[in-house]
């Protein structure tokens, strides 16, 4: 079976959900979350996640238990904090060097997996987490479009929203920006005068209020911003969640491009620009050439959208190939 090892699990963690809880509603019974090493046994696969240690490893080592660990962040980028390559870097490699496979979320994990281990490793995408609904376009009808961004605060913090209300006031938009996110104390201050003018709505992180705001949104806007080559070679690597989640949503998505998962979507959304050149005017254009789009013209793209998710990326397909470790673990190369 296969035992996902979630140390302080903590169910509204983006990656736990999607690396654990959502991929099991696709797999057998007798897989799992354990938070007890000792819960596992020879007959297992152990996932060591995130915050796993080079105890837990040995330990699975010691009790001939095949293990294999999930690499769904980039750790070897520049150091963040005071010890990170002693804290974080080398227990991280020495997890890599020793685990019976590797496994990761993309291609571009993939890549830096091997440049910085030297190892192959195995890649199994992230799940969509969103019930799936019915596109329900109506544009050109709105006194105010409802525009919702949501996601990590870096993302936020990245856009000059102040610059963007006035380029879109400019262009003659009627709109309301509702944001959600982690920090969210910090940005309501900042931009304290839009939500008193009523241009803004901010709001902290909450999983379930996330799906209701993005019910009610008109468009889902997912900037991806950055401002160095090192910050665009983390970003490349990042999971498509975000924009699977709006999609299977049933909204029109404006985006940009920068994250190499992202792009197999690129047909279902609006992409605009690059993640090193923003151009808040090009985002105005795109929201006036959608309105300006028949509604059936953008529903049956997003329905598309959502077929390629199902296919691709539903708990499902997604717990298939976990299950499928049992198969790949100890093959060489991994």
């Amino acid at each position: 079976m296969i035992k996902f090892y979630i140390p302080s699990f903590n169910s509204n963690r983006a990656s736990y959900r999607f690396r654990a809880s959502i991929p099991l509603r696709g797999m057998r019974p007798g897989d799992g979350i354990i938070k007890d090493l000792k819960e596992a046994t020879k007959d297992d696969i152990v996932v060591l996640a995130k915050k796993s240690t080079t105890k837990d490893l040995f330990y699975l080592k010691e009790k001939g238990i095949k293990c294999v660990y999930d690499i769904c962040d980039n750790k070897w980028k520049k150091q963040i904090s005071p010890g990170w390559v002693e804290r974080v870097i080398k227990p991280h490699n020495v997890i890599c060097a020793n685990a019976d496979a590797l496994v990761t979320t993309c291609s571009s994990m993939q890549e830096l997996i091997r440049k910085f281990v030297g190892r192959d490793s195995i890649v199994i995408q992230d799940p969509v987490e969103a019930i799936r609904e019915e596109p329900r376009i109506a544009l050109k009808s709105r006194r105010y479009l409802n525009i919702f961004t949501f996601g990590n605060s870096k993302h936020f913090n990245k856009v000059m929203w102040n610059d963007l209300i006035r380029v879109f006031k400019e262009a003659g938009l009627e709109f309301i920006i509702i944001a959600m996110m982690d920090r969210a104390k910090k940005y309501q201050k900042m931009y304290e005068d839009q939500i008193i003018n009523g241009r803004m709505k901010i709001y902290e992180f909450d999983l379930k209020k996330q799906y209701e705001l993005m019910k009610e949104a008109d468009i889902v806007f997912l900037p991806v911003i950055i401002n160095s080559n090192s910050a665009l070679a983390h970003i490349k690597a990042k999971s498509p969640n975000r924009i699977m989640d709006a999609i299977y949503s049933g909204k029109p998505v404006i985006t940009n491009h920068g994250v190499d998962t992202w792009m197999a979507f690129r047909r279902y959304t609006e992409f605009v620009g690059f993640a090193r050149s923003v151009n808040y005017v090009a985002y105005a254009n795109t929201i006036k050439m959608l309105i300006n789009i028949p509604k059936a013209d953008i529903s049956k793209k997003i329905i598309e959208g959502q077929n390629y998710i199902r296919d691709y990326h539903s708990p499902e397909v997604i717990g298939k190939r976990w299950i499928d470790l049992e198969n790949k673990v100890g093959r060489t190369g991994f």
